[in-house]
């Protein structure tokens, strides 16, 4: 498999999360309008068959990996006041730096990535509410009847262009993977793209692979997965759902089946910096998962890389590492 780094830069307000298995959507029904529907039902049979053309994680903020998931630090002393806010505060970071990650990688543990994260944090966006009158579409005006006439919607926006790192594994060539990504991203990204909203364009991609660990035992998930059959089941994990919606033909019109339901069931899954304990941990966790609507030919992208790293020892006997049951009896099942 390539290993590749795409950049994207944000030009616009977003009205969907950024989210791998959203832009992995956006990738698909580009392969669609560009190459047709048999193009891409063999771009889709290639992960039924255990060779999957494209893994990606999520879009991260430049120059910034998600902080793995581990449990806090154990203290032999009550700390004091002024130590118990630091932590707090620092445990709300998301993120840590890739310089701050060099640090760290090769010895892992929650008191050493507690002040890794302190060196630097990215630009956060701001959330904001925008009201609408929805139409009553049998008086043409905005009453409703037995409810308001208002409604609102959150957007994500930023003072100014942010750039994001997508990591992404593929076996074909960095020309191909471009042009996936361009095609997806042409109409924008998420709800409300025809309306100005996820203006994103692709900067750049580059060959190049993550940071390699010597004698790493464990990998972090740099987007949230679904594990597979044969995925590691050992580590420090932080369970979630995503309750995805039908893209492109299907939000507006008639599915294969000829129905008109746009919401797929909801995902069981392992979040963002879930840690997968084994040594040496695998390129990529995670399967697509079927069963997600009515329609059999819809899936759900539950895949991401992972990033190597090697746990301390102190982490690694950690009462808290163990083996999540639901999602593994899922994947066997």
């Amino acid at each position: 498999m390539n290993s590749y780094l795409i950049q994207l830069e944000l030009r616009s307000a977003l009205g969907t999360p950024l989210a791998a298995d959203t832009l992995w959507g956006h990738i698909a029904w580009g392969i669609r309008y560009r190459l047709g529907e048999g193009a891409l039902t063999q771009w889709l049979d290639r992960y039924d068959a255990g060779q999957p053309p494209l893994v990606l994680g999520d879009p991260l903020p430049a120059g910034f990996f998600p902080r793995p998931l581990l449990p806090p630090a154990r203290r032999t002393e009550p700390p004091s006041i002024d130590a118990v806010d630091r932590v707090k505060r620092l445990d709300k970071r998301a993120w840590i730096s890739h310089a701050g990650w060099a640090s760290v990688c090769g010895e892992v543990g929650p008191a050493r990535l507690v002040e890794a994260v302190a060196a630097a944090a990215p630009p956060e966006p701001t959330e904001g509410l925008l009201t609408h009158a929805s139409i009553n579409r049998l008086t043409g005006g905005t009453q409703q009847a037995g409810a308001g006439a208002l409604f609102t919607t959150r957007q994500e926006y930023y003072a100014q262009p942010v750039t994001f790192d997508v990591w992404a594994l593929s076996p074909d060539s960095r020309q191909t993977v471009q042009q996936w990504f361009e095609d997806a991203l042409v109409g924008g990204y998420g709800r409300d793209a025809a309306s100005g909203l996820g203006a994103m364009v692709v900067l750049c991609v580059q060959s190049k692979s993550l940071p390699a660990v010597p004698h790493a035992n464990a990998g972090v998930c740099l987007g949230p997965v679904t594990p597979a059959r044969n995925d590691p089941v050992c580590g420090f994990f932080s369970f979630g759902f995503r309750c995805g919606r039908v893209g492109g033909d299907f939000a507006i019109g008639a599915l294969p089946d000829g129905s008109s339901q746009r919401q797929k069931r909801p995902v069981r899954c392992l979040l963002r910096g879930s840690v997968f304990v084994q040594s040496p941990p695998p390129l990529f966790v995670g399967r697509l998962v079927h069963g997600v609507h009515q329609c059999p030919a819809i899936r759900h992208y539950a895949m991401a890389p992972l990033l190597p790293c090697r746990l301390d020892e102190p982490t690694l006997a950690d009462p808290l590492l163990r083996t999540p049951p639901t999602v593994a009896q899922e994947a066997t099942s």
